[in-house]
């Protein structure tokens, strides 16, 4: 039997005695009984969380239209359509602060059933400012209005797209620091983007074309924000001794340049007060048991920041594992000829992997070249967690998915190097040969992560079309929310369920400067989560992620259930939603 979320404690006891208080006022909310009011939906007798982070009071929620109209004793009243949440949770929907769904809805995938069947109601898009999405933000917010969403949507300027428009997309033109003339151009795209009604800035700092640009490109690009009141937002330029991009052996190019965890830490930061601005660390994950206990020090910059007045906030989706094209022997060695500057993450540059076995062949006959190559594959395998934890998911011969690295290495009687030959020789037509689930992430990172007050949620995922047939898939495009609640709640109690909600909820709210959404109060959007706490979690695992969240009850966005009785519904009430709140900015030094 599931136990109840953590026993009161003092200070705790103190919370539920100004929340009797808070109870007391909640009922003012409530109309008179002689009034008879009736309203759309009624949801009674429900313990709200109002996303604050204060303990739940007993209240009943009425809504009409799309809109939180009372909360208190609506016993006097009644609903055309009523719920009864007896022994359930009512909160505000669940805010994702870094999601990959915009495209497949402009490719007509309104429906979200994986991301609301979890309770989230909003997300925030173009994540990690990569090319490819619609501009100019007009057109792409007209075409989602006329496609139709489940979601409320956050848009944002993609950082990638507009450095690819100012400076084109070949490598000549985009492996280089832009000009002065270059950024004043981006600052223009930028200012444009935010009088669209973008919320801020989004960047991929370690994704091409933006892995080539200053730390001075983004201070600059994101003053242009702070002049409209918005925030910035990051997958950081490095997560782990070097960017995913890189291996040691291959440090010579300009472009090459060493960038370490915190180094990308205080980039952001840095970003924050140059350009007096809140900034966000995007779904942050050290990589490696090398950086496991890093987040202290993070958490200790993020803390500074606060202390001098500059707010900086986290997203994470609290998995140990992500799924990545992980290549245990590096690209280079792959490749026909090598490529200045070339990627061990990706293909950019372009390179020409012809005969890649043979190429391997070549190059492991040179004593020192095989060296070389053995040093990368035993770094990348620390870099994606160690041999333990890297977990195969999809390979030529079905016996071996579902076993570590370790565990085939013990099999063949192989070391690293061997190992990684053999997978290629004998795998997946693909580069690697094998397509790995990397559990890399530390628990004593997320769970340190977890416990701040400014720390939020993502899902870093994308939309469920219907096809799944990807084995590459993580489970956290169906479970993220179940996960916190289940495992980080009620089964760990890392944190409390108020502070859970606040950090899905209020928080996100906080960070997007959103004044209707994230708290159940008279006046906000009924944007609202009803769930079973005895039911809550998720299924889903790294090799069977196809799996809905259990426990959502029933989720409404703008007062319309997307949810009913656990399944997802057809409704697209979502809207995209514009600034609504110029947030104040630190006073310079």
């Amino acid at each position: 039997m599931r136990r109840l979320p953590n026993p009161v404690t003092p200070s705790a006891a103190a919370g539920i005695g100004a929340a009797l208080v808070l109870a007391t006022a909640l009922a003012a909310f409530a109309p008179a009984p002689s009034a008879a009011q009736t309203y759309d939906v009624v949801i009674r007798n429900g313990r709200v969380l109002d996303g604050t982070g204060n303990p739940f009071v007993y209240a009943d929620v009425g809504i009409v239209g799309d809109e939180i109209v009372a909360v208190g004793d609506l016993s006097a009243a009644r609903g055309r359509r009523e719920l009864d949440a007896s022994g359930q949770y009512v909160t505000p929907g669940f805010i994702g602060l870094h999601e990959h769904i915009d495209r497949e809805i402009l490719r007509g995938h309104g429906t979200v059933p994986n991301y609301v069947t979890q309770g989230f109601t909003t997300g925030v898009i173009n994540a990690d400012g990569l090319p490819g999405g619609v501009w100019p933000l007009s057109a792409q917010r007209d075409s989602l209005a006329r496609l139709g969403h489940q979601l409320n949507l956050v848009p944002m300027v993609p950082h990638g797209v507009i450095r690819t428009m100012v400076m084109g997309m070949e490598p000549e033109d985009v492996m280089r620091p832009a000009t002065p003339a270059e950024i004043e151009e981006m600052r223009a795209l930028v200012r444009q983007g935010m009088q669209d009604g973008a919320f801020g800035l989004t960047t991929g700092l370690e994704y091409n074309p933006m892995r080539y640009s200053t730390e001075a490109e983004v201070q600059e690009l994101a003053k242009v924000v702070g002049e409209f009141g918005g925030h910035f937002q990051a997958h950081m330029r490095s997560q782990g001794r070097y960017p995913k991009w890189q291996v040691p052996s291959h440090m010579d190019h300009p472009v090459q340049r060493h960038v370490s965890w915190l180094d990308a830490v205080m980039e952001v930061l840095n970003v924050g007060r140059a350009a007096n601005i809140p900034v966000m660390l995007d779904h942050i994950h050290p990589k490696g048991p090398r950086e496991w206990g890093v987040s202290r020090a993070t958490t200790q910059l993020i803390d500074r920041s606060w202390a001098e007045g500059y707010p900086a906030y986290i997203n994470m989706h609290s998995y140990e594992g992500y799924s990545a094209y992980v290549t245990l022997i590096p690209r280079w060695a792959l490749a026909r000829g090598e490529v200045p500057g070339q990627s061990a993450a990706d293909d950019f540059p372009a390179v020409d992997y012809t005969g890649m076995m043979d190429n391997l062949r070549a190059r492991l006959a040179d004593p020192a070249t095989r060296e070389m190559i053995r040093g990368d594959v035993e770094y990348e395998i620390i870099r994606q967690g160690g041999a333990d934890n890297l977990l195969i998911v999809d390979f030529s011969d079905p016996a071996y998915i579902g076993k570590t690295l370790a565990e085939v290495e013990e099999e063949l009687g192989m070391d690293h190097l061997e190992t990684a030959i053999w997978l290629q020789e004998n795998g997946l037509d693909q580069l690697g040969g094998v397509l790995w689930m990397a559990k890399a992430v530390g628990m004593i990172d997320i769970e340190e992560w977890m416990r701040q007050d400014y720390t939020a949620v993502a899902l870093d995922r994308g939309v469920d079309t219907g096809d799944h047939s990807s084995r590459s898939t993580h489970p956290g495009e169906y479970g993220t929310s179940g996960r916190l609640l289940e495992e980080f709640v009620f089964d760990r109690g890392t944190i409390t369920l108020p502070h859970a909600i606040r950090s899905m909820t209020g928080l996100s709210a906080q960070i997007l400067g959103l004044t209707d959404r994230g708290r159940i109060a008279p006046g906000m959007k009924a944007d609202l989560v009803v769930f079973d706490p005895a039911r809550v979690g998720s299924d889903a695992t790294y090799l069977d992620p196809y799996v809905y969240q259990r426990g959502m009850t029933w989720v409404l966005v703008n007062g319309q259930f997307v949810v009913e009785n656990e399944k997802a519904t057809d409704a697209l009430p979502g809207v995209v939603l514009t600034p609504q709140a110029k947030r104040s900015r630190p006073v310079s030094e």
